[in-house]
């Protein structure tokens, strides 16, 4: 099996799902580690390439608190 390369980002990403009991909405995430509107684009992005190397899961899920539906992160290991 190949070695998979995370990078920076990956890693802030990574120990924010740990400090957070292995998952947390996309919501937070982009609030806590995105500093401008602008750069939400690039977490997301870097969120969608992380589940394809298989470090993270994305699915769709009804927030109890609002009743929308939105995304949740989770930790795969």
């Amino acid at each position: 099996m190949a070695k998979i390369r995370i990078g920076k980002g990956e890693r802030k990403i990574l120990e924010f799902l740990r400090q957070n009991g292995g998952s947390a909405w996309k919501s937070e995430i982009l609030d806590r580690l995105s500093w401008s509107k602008k750069y939400d684009g690039v977490i997301s992005k870097r969120l969608e390439n992380m589940q394809k190397k298989g470090l993270i899961e994305i699915r769709a899920e009804i927030n109890p608190s609002s009743g929308r539906s939105k995304q949740r992160v989770y930790l795969k290991q």
